[in-house]
């Protein structure tokens, strides 16, 4: 059977997407805090968080996140053949859950923020 990867370069492989889902995660956290900036507190729409799906969807995030990390934690002093791929295979997944929480919670402060006008400078290019 060819080996298509060795474990070098499935190592690689598994930081390149951690890295990736890292960038993602800092993307939504700053569009997160713009849109909190823009929200208008008194009159959010608090039915958009509170419903039961939202809260039991956020919860199952945070829970798993916790335990992948946890796992990590345990399994590190342990001699796993081949465990440097479980830990970042354990990393993947837990940063996933984070980037699919951040992702929900961009979703419900979208739909609760009203949305700006384009500025003129940038629809009238004439005036440039």
């Amino acid at each position: 059977m060819v080996q298509i990867l060795n474990e070098y370069d499935l190592y690689k492989f598994m930081e390149l997407i951690m890295f990736a889902l890292y960038l993602v995660f800092i993307f939504l956290s700053i569009q997160i805090f713009f849109l909190w900036k823009d929200l208008n507190k008194t009159e959010l729409k608090v039915k958009s968080f509170m419903n039961d799906s939202f809260f039991k969807r956020n919860s199952i995030y945070v829970f798993s996140f916790s335990v992948f990390f946890m796992l990590h934690e345990i399994l590190e002093g342990t001699s796993l053949p081949n465990a440097m791929l479980y830990f970042e295979f354990l990393e993947i997944l837990g940063l996933s859950c984070l980037v699919i929480f951040a992702h929900g919670w961009y979703r419900a402060l979208k739909a609760s923020v009203k949305k700006k006008p384009i500025p003129r400078e940038l629809i009238n290019l004439k005036t440039i």
